[in-house]
Order: C-alpha cells, then sequence, then structure tokens
C-alpha cells in the first residue's frame, strides 16, 4: 500500500475553481496516483468548468445546488438541532451569523442552508473517506461548516492564505488549520528559538526598511484609490438585467449567488454616498496624545469570524471613548477599500462622542501610527505594521500576530485602557527581529489571490508543491503521535 496515498477534497467554487483545477493537475502530473480528488462546487456551471480543466478523468464532482435541491424540504428545523447537538457547536446562529452573504435571509433560509452543508459535507468526507478539505479562509457558512464535520471525521481543513505585509503579499503564502487564520507552522517560543545568521540577516533587513519608508503593499496600490465618476455606473441597468437573466440569480439552492442583481447598482451608489460621507472626515491634529483606530472592511471574515464579538464596530469604538483618559481622543480612520458602502448613520452615531475623530481616509496610515500613543485594531494589518515599530497594539480579535511581542489581548476594553497601558512593556528590537524570522520560517512561495485568474504556471506548481508537502509532513506527524501514544 502507498503510505502517500492521499484523497483530496478542493473547493471549486466560483474564484478559487481555477486555483483548485491548475493545484491538481500539478499534482496529477507529479504524483500520479497518489491524489485522489473530488471537486465541491456550487453549481452545474462550475462543474463544467472542473470538467473542462482538469487533465485526467479520475475525479469526481459533488454539487451543493444539486444536492439542495434534491433534499430541501427534508431540513427541517429538528434536524438542526440535531446536528447542533452531534457536533457541539451550540449555539448554531453564532455560526450563521459569520456569513456575509446569510446574514439578511429569514430565519427558515439561514436554517435550511445550514442544515444542507452539514448533511453534505458528511456526505462528501464519508463516502469518498477525505483526508484533506482544501479552500478559502474560513469566511463563509459552507466553509466553516465544512471545518466542523471535518473535526468530527478526521477530515482535515487547510488554507494556503497569502502572507501579510509588504513585500510579502502576492508572493508568499502560509498555511492554515482554524477559523482564525493562525500560521499554523509559527511557534510562540520565538523569543527563545535559535535561528540562522542568514535567517537574522533577512529579518533585520526587513525590519530596517520598514522603519526608514513607509512599505505600501501591493493590494493597496491598485484599490487605494479615490471613488471617480465612471461611465460603468451608466451601465448599472444593463448589469442588472444581465444578472436577471442569469440562472444563479434564481438558484435559491446556493445562497451566495441568489438574487444578486440587487447589487447591480451598488457601485454608482456608494459613490454618491462617499461624496456625502466626506462632510464627516476631519484631519488628524498630531499634536494631540490619541488612540488610533482602523476601521475594518466589513463585511467580512476579519470582523465576522475572527473578532464575532466586535462585529459591530461601533460597540467597540464605545468602549473605548468611554475608556481613555481626559487628555487623549480616539482618531477613527475609514478603510479605503469601504468608501461609501458603510451607512451615514454610522458616521453620525460617531459625531456623538466629543472623543472620536473620523480622520480623512487619506491620511497616513504610517504618520498615525508613529504619532498614536496606541493602536488598536480588531484584526487589521495596521496592528502588525505598528507592532514592528513597537508601539503598543490592543488587539480584539484573534489572528496570526496573536503573540508578536508588543501586543496586548483583549476581550474587553472597557475601563480597562489605563491600566493596561500602564503595564505595558516596549519589547526589544532583537524580539521583533526574532518574530519575524519564525514569521519568515512559516512563508513558502506563491499566492493564492482568488482574484487573480491570470497567475503564471509556476504559481500554480508552488501551491502545488507547498499543498503537497504539508500534507505529507502532517500526515508523518499524526503517524508519529499514534505510535508514540500505542508504545506508551
Amino acid at each position: 500500500m502507498n503510505n502517500n496515498h492521499i484523497v483530496l477534497c478542493l473547493m471549486a467554487r466560483r474564484g478559487y475553481d481555477h486555483i483548485s483545477t491548475s493545484i491538481f493537475n500539478c499534482l496529477q502530473e507529479k504524483h500520479r496516483g497518489e491524489i485522489e480528488c473530488v471537486f465541491v462546487t456550487s453549481n452545474t456551471q462550475e462543474t463544467k468548468y472542473v470538467e473542462k480543466h482538469v487533465k485526467t478523468s479520475k475525479f469526481n464532482c459533488k454539487e451543493v445546488s444539486s444536492y439542495f435541491n434534491l433534499n430541501w424540504n427534508d431540513f427541517t428545523e429538528d434536524k438542526l438541532i440535531y446536528y447542533e447537538h452531534k457536533y457541539d457547536c451550540s449555539p448554531i446562529w453564532k455560526y450563521i451569523y459569520t456569513d456575509r452573504f446569510l446574514i439578511n435571509q429569514d430565519r427558515e433560509y439561514c436554517i435550511k442552508t445550514a442544515i444542507g452543508f452539514f448533511a453534505f459535507f458528511e456526505m462528501v468526507f464519508n463516502v469518498y473517506n477525505v483526508d484533506y478539505y482544501y479552500d478559502e479562509a474560513i469566511s463563509t457558512l459552507e466553509t466553516y461548516i465544512a471545518y466542523i464535520v471535518g473535526l468530527r471525521n478526521h477530515t482535515k481543513y487547510v488554507s494556503l492564505l497569502d502572507a501579510r505585509g509588504a513585500e510579502l503579499f502576492g508572493k508568499y503564502h502560509y498555511y492554515s488549520i482554524d477559523p482564525n487564520e493562525m500560521a499554523v507552522e509559527m511557534s510562540a517560543n520565538y523569543v527563545i528559538n535559535e535561528y540562522s545568521e542568514d535567517e537574522m540577516l533577512a529579518a533585520e533587513t526587513y525590519l530596517s526598511e520598514f522603519e526608514k519608508q513607509e512599505m505600501v503593499p501591493d493590494y493597496m496600490r491598485k484599490t487605494g484609490k479615490r471613488p471617480r465618476l465612471s461611465f460603468r455606473f451608466f451601465l448599472a441597468p444593463v448589469q442588472y438585467l444581465r444578472l436577471k437573466l442569469n440562472k444563479r440569480e434564481y438558484d435559491k439552492y446556493f445562497y451566495m449567488y441568489y438574487k444578486m442583481a440587487i447589487h447591480a447598482f451598488d457601485e454608482p451608489f456608494f459613490y454618491f454616498r462617499y461624496l456625502k460621507s466626506q462632510r464627516y472626515y476631519s484631519k488628524a491634529d498630531y499634536s494631540k496624545k490619541f488612540v488610533y483606530f482602523p476601521l475594518h472592511y466589513q463585511p467580512e471574515s476579519s470582523t465576522l469570524v475572527c473578532a464575532q464579538k466586535y462585529e459591530k464596530q461601533l460597540f467597540y469604538i464605545d468602549s473605548w471613548a468611554k475608556s481613555i483618559p481626559a487628555d487623549t481622543w480616539l482618531y477613527v480612520k475609514e478603510h479605503y477599500a469601504v468608501l461609501g458602502h458603510r451607512s451615514l448613520s454610522f458616521y453620525k452615531e460617531l459625531k456623538k462622542y466629543p472623543n472620536v475623530v473620523l480622520i480623512d481616509p487619506w491620511e497616513s496610515s504610517r504618520k498615525l501610527i508613529e504619532h498614536a500613543c496606541a493602536v488598536t485594531t480588531l484584526t487589521g494589518t495596521a496592528g502588525w505594521e505598528a507592532m514592528l515599530l513597537r508601539k503598543p497594539v490592543f488587539l480584539g480579535g484573534s489572528i496570526f500576530f496573536d503573540y508578536a511581542p508588543g501586543i496586548i489581548k483583549i476581550n474587553d476594553i472597557y475601563d480597562r485602557y489605563i491600566d493596561l497601558i500602564n503595564k505595558w512593556e516596549q519589547p526589544s528590537r532583537k524580539d521583533v527581529i526574532k518574530y519575524l524570522c519564525e514569521y519568515f520560517r512559516a512563508l513558502h512561495p506563491g499566492y493564492a489571490d482568488a482574484g487573480d485568474r491570470k497567475m503564471d504556471r509556476s504559481n500554480y506548481e508552488n501551491l502545488a508543491d507547498s499543498l503537497y508537502m504539508f500534507i505529507l509532513s502532517n500526515k508523518a506527524q499524526n503517524e508519529n503521535t499514534v505510535l508514540g501514544g500505542k508504545d506508551a
């Protein structure tokens, strides 16, 4: 028997269809006979894409929509109660509310969708004896339930997540096996770990460059632009009709595409709302003491999954406003990618706080970090950048830099800021360098950006090689654990 035999389940939903099929093709070319695969697709259109692009007939496809259509009437509330207890995931609503596509649906639809995914992944994982399930970061109920079912059925979830940080994003990835996007290969013992001279030099060089100048990730250069009036706005009615004529618009059995036509007018609507929102923005006064809080993009897994308690960011801001001393302000800066998305009522509520200022989104985040008494974030990269500059960072969620030097983990900031900031000790620069050494060890060549459908062949090969080596390593660790248990 081949000890390297692996049964993979690859999510091939739109966006990840090209990544999953290309990874499987690369695996088949290098490890033919070792890899079996079942693809999870949303509908027939995606199944046809997989069938067209996979270069072997030795695979299976399971469609969510077809399965839901066949069993929809059997998805009754008593079954959700059953699954809630079976998988020890009560209250199930905690998971349902992590899904940005479901949060506006009615109760019955949410219940049926949740039941459907429990039943669907039980069937897929058990029928095909799946060893590993590859998907994006846990950001939808579909992926979350696959993760939960996998825990019970010995099917391990794994995701290849793009590295955070300037000069790293778009070049490297790391492995995550949990909802909080933790880098599984990173050790919390970085301070006492030993690193080679080359590793220390690489970390030192990166940190020195970061300290000297603002380093902007590539994705911000592409998307961090001022909204402008566009000819595309006048094509919104055409886009609406195009979506209305698309079969996915009426496919209630796959919720992510259901009734998508209502979003056809979003772009022009967001632009004009952005124009109105500008009246609420202020320039930063750097002569004042302030805590800096960059708002998060919403709705997204960075808050819905990784910082669920503070997903309503006004609640988080309210706690901060009531916790900072008399001589300190809370500077709140809008996310560059959300301009016009957020309701004007949000800004009106901020105006009610006399010690809170909404900062113009075009102010330099780097400058705000450098002048702040402290930076607070739920899961944002600004917290990671502030950590590199050895500033106090209050982290309200869970993310890959949880245990980086100088991070203050908070479950509740209310009335605790003064005590916590007075106890904070600035980490040494060497500690930051050792943290970077550990972080760089966890990074692997290749990026898994679902929006990039024109990746080089070499990038797909990097992802496939990386996934294969991670799985083999993980299998070896599990086998050693089992053997160790038997010997004991």
